[in-house]
């Protein structure tokens, strides 16, 4: 489930505070990192783990301190779920 602080961020900076913040109340700093790539490129016709990786590229560029791995794995998991 998305939090409602993530769906409600309305820039990259946003996110990255979330992050910076200690995540929120339902998830971690690599949670919101994840779910944000991955919301980030559903609409897109890219829903991949390369583009997930572009994504946490540019929270990390944009300020976002979190385990890279573990947000990667968190942005997959949502992809794969989205596949079934």
């Amino acid at each position: 489930m998305i939090s409602t602080e993530i769906k409600e961020a309305r820039s990259i900076q946003d996110i990255v505070q979330l992050i910076d913040n200690g995540g929120t109340s339902s998830g971690s700093p690599e949670e919101v990192a994840g779910t944000y790539a991955y919301l980030a490129i559903i609409d897109s016709d890219h829903v991949n783990k390369d583009h997930a990786k572009s994504q946490l590229d540019a929270l990390i560029e944009a300020g976002g301190k979190f385990d890279y791995d573990l947000a990667l794995e968190y942005a997959e998991s949502h992809i794969i779920e989205s596949q079934h």
